[in-house]
Order: C-alpha cells, then sequence, then structure tokens
C-alpha cells in the first residue's frame, strides 16, 4: 500500500484507484494517453483548499517535506 511507505504520517491519504484516474485528472496530473496519473502530492486543508501540491518524477514523496506541510496547518 502507498500509505505504508510514507511512515510518520498519520493524516487520511487518498490513492485515485477506481474509478481510474476520477481525482488525479480533476487534480490535472492524470495522462490519458498511458492510462496512469504522475506521482504527485496534494494537502488539502479543511476547507478544501490546497496548500501544498508538488508532482514527483519518480519514487516516494519527501515524508519530511510532507510533514512540515502538515505542520502549517496547525
Amino acid at each position: 500500500m502507498f500509505a505504508a511507505g510514507l511512515g510518520g504520517i498519520t493524516h487520511p491519504v487518498l490513492s485515485d484507484y477506481h474509478p481510474k484516474g476520477q481525482v488525479s485528472s480533476a487534480y490535472g496530473i492524470y495522462n490519458d494517453a498511458s492510462g496512469m496519473s504522475r506521482r504527485a502530492a496534494f494537502v488539502i486543508d479543511k476547507e478544501g483548499i490546497v496548500r501544498f501540491s508538488k508532482v514527483y518524477s519518480a519514487g516516494l514523496p519527501d515524508v519530511e517535506e510532507l510533514l512540515a506541510e502538515l505542520d502549517k496547518l496547525g
């Protein structure tokens, strides 16, 4: 599971599995040609406002970076 690789993150984590690409399409990171989403992380506050977003070329997001962004939410 993707979230298992993000040790230390206790906030809810969404993986866009089915229907395929629905969420990633809404965030502009779904590639229709390949049928895959780019690897990305978004931090969204309780009001639904995106407070942080980053697209990664490969690998997992930096956990320390994500934790720092989550800490900013209070």
